[in-house]
């Protein structure tokens, strides 16, 4: 079967405190006759993390940010295969009104949710999120697509301006306003940036959309970095102390220094280390989600590969 045949879906399980502990939604579809968990097929160019969020507000009314992941369900629907990508669904806001997709909700206990779940393999998701931890994320984002180097030397040789001005290309932009709505899914708080133009433009359309500062971190840039790969070590390490939902927007030959100064810091499995692979194309991203408890411990990881 050919990779474009495969459905892809993403949605969260959502949570609230209840009178007798933690309780998780069920939506029930009344054109299946099931009880399950929001969640929907990712459109054409969406990002997954954006479809998951926009799959439970569409479907519940329900506004969330996006926790860990949860584990993927593959299964066969209509003789196509299916991925289901799930996330820890924290509820910030909302109200159902029952809509075409959804005629009914329920906010029910563990042992509850358990039993009214159609799926057995949404029991595992259920069980998944029941033991997830309160985690906070730190997204490492390569910048997205730029003027070619080579271009640039041309175009700005007779300007004298420095690499740093070299810009974001067309295709670059628009992987900068989608990785905004991927970004507010996690609730990111706090940007850092090198001052390079290329970086301060991959997270400009999410600063705008959020009203936020972008903090310039020069000892992060190419030029810097390569005079002292210690400062940004440090820098890096720094960072990783940030409570807040933070992204930090880096280069290609700064990832491995930061992925090091990181593999260093954390307290990390050994299966999760692969994870810290410096390897990413323009504009795409590692999450870490570190429990809040202990900002060191590493609970889950994310690559979302653009």
């Amino acid at each position: 079967m050919a990779a474009t045949d495969k459905i892809i879906a993403a949605g969260a399980v959502v949570t609230r405190p209840g009178a007798k502990g933690t309780e998780y939604l069920l939506v029930h579809r009344g054109y299946r006759e099931d009880w399950t968990f929001p969640k929907g097929k990712v459109d054409p160019g969406e990002h997954v993390l954006t479809a998951a969020v926009r799959e439970v507000r569409e479907e519940t009314g329900f506004a969330v940010q996006l926790g860990i992941p949860l584990p993927t369900q593959t299964y066969k629907v209509e003789g196509k295969l299916k991925d289901s990508h799930y996330w820890f669904g924290n509820l910030l806001a909302g109200e159902f009104v029952a809509n075409d997709e959804v005629n009914e909700i329920a906010w029910l206990t563990f042992d509850d949710a358990a039993k009214k779940l159609t799926y057995e393999h949404d029991v595992d998701v259920l069980k998944a999120a029941a033991a997830a931890k309160a985690t906070t994320p730190m997204v490492v984002l390569r910048h997205t697509q730029s003027v070619k180097r080579a271009e640039w030397a041309i175009s700005a040789e007779s300007l004298h301006e420095p690499d740093a001005y070299r810009p974001l290309t067309s295709v670059g932009r628009i992987q900068a306003g989608m990785l905004s709505s991927a970004l507010a899914a996690y609730g990111i708080s706090e940007l850092h940036s090198s001052d390079s133009v290329r970086c301060r433009d991959t997270v400009g359309p999410y600063a705008t959309a959020r009203s936020l500062a972008i903090t310039l971190e020069p000892s992060l840039s190419e030029e810097q970095h390569l005079d002292s790969p210690e400062n940004a070590s440090k820098r890096a390490r720094e960072l990783a102390a940030i409570e807040k939902p933070f992204v930090l927007c880096t280069h290609r030959p700064v990832l491995p220094t930061v992925m090091e100064a990181l593999t260093n810091l954390f307290v990390l499995e050994t299966e999760v280390k692969k994870a810290f692979d410096p390897a990413l194309t323009p504009g795409s991203m590692v999450v870490y989600h570190r429990d809040l408890s202990d900002l060191t411990k590493i609970v889950a990881v994310e690559r979302h590969m653009h």
